[in-house]
């Protein structure tokens, strides 16, 4: 399967697929991206708009109150004719109390003419429009006098108003939220219980005394008429004042509307007018889009609540158009795409058939030459001749690379193994003269035997031998010294049978005995040599012991650097033939094992030194 994958054809057709795709894709996703950009932004924007016009709708009723208001309070007729009728009820009541008929006139009756009066005046300033439905005069003593559809005087209990305070203590204008009206209900033919606003102000004689509190009062859904029409068309609205407490809808559930609010006073803060944002409901999880707008003159915020779903759902259905032609012409791209790649790959599919059919043997030798192409492309027949001479081309430089790499390899190694014979041969015979200097004639044929054994060893062909023959080799080195220095000289053998039969670079251990020997040497005997050998998962290890005065620090530091010199190069150094015997191990380790070798050198602090090699049974076995 995945051969079949990386065919020519599979390539070609796949790149051309993937183009289109892309392409396509990037278009699709941008024209997408472009278009729903757009259509939010025109979306945000008439939301905007309409919050807006919501909200100054909503203001302009408002105001309507509010200069009804204004046209009570800086009226002074309204005000002498209110203190006037004050000024008659009082006498009413004081007359009707002590049962006095003030002379020439009827108790009461100038307080009924100063009502008319009243009457009249406050009809007069609300206007013939009525923008305010009901209007209040309150006293400070307990009456109050209405016209509108609620007509005359009658007292009330100021503690009972929970207005009252707050319009006392309000130096301008108190608009209360919407309450549930009974008195202004039972005035509509409707069956729904009505809601209404007040507007309310401190009323000032000419003195600028309070003598009194102005209430305007208007339907509620005369004055959200605006948001109504939008909720009958499905949109949310809420509007809540500056302390969070819900305007519109009436006796709404504040739980649900809640994060709405917290949201605003988080994001829309003073000083902002209007604010335009996207939301998460944390109830249903849908995105929606909120905004907000803050009324200057009420200082209420009305809030348009529009899904983001129902806001993209001509978006949408563009989308799944949109997504259906691109299916279709991609799957007929692809289709173009599957036929360009066949008829462009069918010559180039003979000459991959005709080059994986060829083997090794095959090149050079005119096989190639007789097997035409006949494409009908120049391009591919010129490409099919030419790969013609490049087999015969190749052929020769294969030769020429595997027999120069052979070569190479046999040669660094033959190279760093006899530098290790004439090194041996030298430390030997330097043994035997020193034996002969000492008349040590039978321990002098010892070591000819020994010596012989070992020459027969180091001059075989074989560049790697069995870890068992590498320490019979060692262990007549260590014979041959012993015979030279007696018992002075101490040595032995701790290797996992295991690793007996394991193949290792020849002449890989005797030069680190040779080395412990030069080193146990320099001090006072006895000298110990311990050779050990351990098996650890896939990881042999063979560690060369002594115990003498161990590495010179400068000599250690010297070797640590040609190694870290040959691993950063590459390049083998020229080896010279005195202290060359550790480097050339290490050398050869790597050439045998590459880079999963082991080559540790280093004091012990138990006095001497320790060398230890090691590699991979995968790689060295």
């Amino acid at each position: 399967m995945p051969g079949k994958f990386r065919n020519i054809r599979t390539i070609l057709f796949a790149t051309y697929s993937l183009i289109i795709v892309v392409v396509f894709s990037i278009l699709v996703g941008w024209f997408y991206g472009w278009t729903s950009e757009l259509l939010k932004r025109n979306a945000t924007a008439s939301l905007e708009s309409i919050g807006q016009s919501v909200q100054d709708q909503t203001d302009s009723e408002l105001r309507k109150m509010n200069d009804v208001s204004l046209n009570v309070m800086y009226s002074n007729l309204v005000k002498d004719h209110f203190k006037k009728y004050l000024s008659d009820l009082e006498n009413r009541t004081i007359a009707e109390e002590d049962r006095v008929e003030v002379p020439g006139n009827v108790p009461g009756a100038s307080s009924i003419e100063s009502a008319k009066e009243l009457a009249d005046i406050l009809t007069a300033a609300i206007g013939p429009s009525r923008p305010v439905e009901q209007l209040y005069l309150y006293d400070f003593e307990g009456r109050v006098y209405g016209n509108g559809f609620d007509n005359g005087e009658r007292s009330y209990d100021p503690a009972s108003k929970p207005w009252y305070g707050a319009v006392r203590s309000s130096p301008g204008k108190y608009i209360n939220l919407p309450v549930a009206d009974a008195d202004m209900s039972k005035y509509l033919s409707s069956s729904e219980e009505q809601y209404s606003v007040s507007l309310f102000r401190l009323f000032y004689d000419n003195y600028n005394v309070p003598i009194g509190i102005v209430e305007v009062k208007q339907y509620a859904n005369d004055i959200f008429q605006s948001i109504l029409n939008l909720a009958k068309n499905g949109e949310d609205v809420l509007v809540y004042d500056s302390r969070g407490r819900i305007v519109y809808p009436y006796a709404a559930d504040a739980g649900r509307y809640a994060p709405y609010i917290r949201f605003g006073s988080e994001r829309f803060g003073p000083g902002r007018t209007s604010l335009t944002a996207s939301f998460r409901n944390p109830d249903t999880g849908e995105k929606e889009l909120l905004s907000y707008h803050r009324s200057d003159f009420t200082g209420w915020n009305t809030v348009l609540i529009v899904s983001e779903r129902t806001l993209l759902k001509p978006l949408t259905a563009f989308t799944r158009t949109t997504a259906l032609i691109a299916v279709v012409i991609l799957l007929l791209a692809i289709f173009l795409s599957f036929a360009a790649a066949k008829r462009i790959t069918r010559p180039i599919l003979k000459i991959h058939r005709k080059i994986r059919a060829i083997r090794l043997d095959d090149l050079g030798s005119g096989l190639v030459a007789a097997k035409e192409l006949n494409s009908g492309l120049s391009e591919l027949d010129q490409l099919h001749e030419s790969f013609v001479q490049m087999s015969s081309r190749l052929r020769q430089s294969m030769d020429q690379l595997l027999l120069s790499q052979a070569q190479e390899l046999q040669a660094k190694m033959v190279a760093l193994q006899a530098q290790m014979n004439p090194h041996f041969l030298y430390n030997t015979l330097a043994t035997i003269g020193a034996m002969a200097e000492e008349q040590m004639n039978e321990q002098i044929v010892a070591v000819a035997d020994n010596l012989s054994d070992m020459l027969r060893y180091i001059t075989s062909d074989e560049p790697t031998a069995e870890l068992a023959t590498e320490l019979e080799h060692t262990s007549r080195y260590l014979e041959v010294n012993r015979l030279r220095h007696g018992a002075k000289l101490q040595y032995g053998f701790d290797v996992d049978e295991r690793l007996l039969s394991l193949r290792v670079p020849k002449l890989i251990v005797q030069p680190l005995v040779e080395n412990a020997l030069k080193f146990a040497t320099s001090r006072e005997p006895p000298w110990t040599i311990r050779v050990a050998g351990a098996l650890e998962g896939d990881e042999w290890r063979i560690e060369v012991a002594d115990n003498g005065r161990g590495f010179d620090e400068a000599a250690l530091a010297r070797l640590r650097a040609r190694i870290a010199e040959v691993e950063r190069t590459g390049v083998f150094p020229a080896l010279k033939l005195d202290g060359m015997g550790l480097l050339n191990v290490y050398i050869r380790m790597k050439l045998g094992y590459g880079g999963r070798f082991r080559f540790e050198a280093a004091n012990r602090p138990e006095g001497g030194a320790a060398v230890v090699i090691g590699g991979t049974i995968r790689l060295g076995g």
